[in-house]
């Protein structure tokens, strides 16, 4: 601190370099590239001039908003930003890029998805498939809900309640109900899809999450996919690993449902205790998915494309 221009002027020196480095390191949110450039260049040069090093006058600020922050984790938090900057020049601006970059993907991606649809009333829905859920749930909707595909029906709304007898029983009389493995996990990842649109769509009620109804049927085919249909063939078996590969808990039941579907596999002669089921389950996906190259289908098996093709010729 230079006590001479404090008794002179009122104004401590440190703090007025402080205050031009925070307008300085403000321009890094500017939306020009150039700018922030140019901002990033200036700070270099002024924490060079006043403090020996960009990393010498990120931290005197960090210091400076920690100790004057009302909210000490917000201030640990903020000035946590700028020691990281002074670790890492220019990373500040990175994030802001990236940022804005992930924003205008999702603004395009909306675009899109209104596009496709018609209109936002349309893409929000509900879509013609949903009414049909809807509307066969409807009279389990409470009188002052009636008309809203988000309220409750029969009291259920969260998804991980479980399912009262009566809305089980309608959404699944809307429509069949899957009877493969394979066509539970398609119309569950279709369900999904949907949701990730909406969520798409913007904020508010519902934005995330589809109509009750149809949340409803979409915990009955999870389920299905999950552990409530046997595996039948190949196919359905490895689409019963694909769920508890990437959803299942480490409770051990997935474990359990799996070895249930080997035994009736085995059983049934679709797979021999010699191991013969890796042909036998190429060729179950080849048939599957016709369109499906020899390395996709190793991808999925674990296997070169050079040991699909020897399968598949067997």
């Amino acid at each position: 601190m230079d006590l001479i221009d404090l008794m002179t002027t009122g104004v401590n020196p440190e703090d007025a370099a402080l205050d031009r480095l925070e307008a300085i390191l403000a321009r890094f949110e500017a939306e020009d590239p150039e700018v922030q450039d140019e901002a990033l260049a200036r700070a270099r040069d002024y924490c060079d001039l006043h403090w020996g090093g960009y990393q010498s006058g990120l931290a005197a600020l960090a210091d400076r908003i920690e100790a004057r922050a009302a909210d000490p984790l917000a201030g640990s938090l903020a000035g946590l930003r700028w020691r990281q900057e002074g670790e890492d020049s220019g990373s500040t601006i990175r994030a802001v890029r990236r940022r804005r970059d992930a924003a205008g993907r999702q603004d395009a991606a909306r675009a899109a998805l209104i596009e496709r649809y018609g209109s936002e009333e349309a893409a929000r829905g509900p879509t013609p498939l949903e009414r049909v859920f809807v509307t066969a749930a409807a009279d389990l909707t409470a009188a002052g809900d009636v008309g809203d595909p988000f309220a409750p029906l029969s009291g259920w709304s969260l998804p991980w309640h479980p399912l009262p007898e009566d809305l089980r029983q309608a959404v699944a009389a809307a429509q069949r109900l899957p009877v493969s493995i394979v066509e539970a996990r398609e119309e569950c990842l279709a369900w999904e899809g949907r949701r990730d649109e909406l969520a798409l769509l913007g904020e508010g009620p519902g934005s995330a999450a589809l109509p009750t109804a149809c949340a409803a049927r979409h915990r009955i085919v999870e389920e299905l996919w999950r552990k409530d249909l046997p595996a039948s063939d190949p196919a359905d078996l490895l689409a019963r690993l694909e769920y508890w590969r990437a959803r299942g808990g480490d409770d051990g039941l997935g474990y359990q449902v799996v070895l249930a579907d080997l035994g009736r596999l085995i059983d049934g002669g679709s797979l021999t205790r010699s191991g013969g089921g890796t042909g036998d389950i190429a060729r179950a996906l080849k048939a599957e998915h016709p369109d499906w190259s020899l390395a996709m289908i190793g991808k999925h098996l674990g296997i070169s494309r050079q040991a699909v093709h020897k399968h598949l010729k067997r």
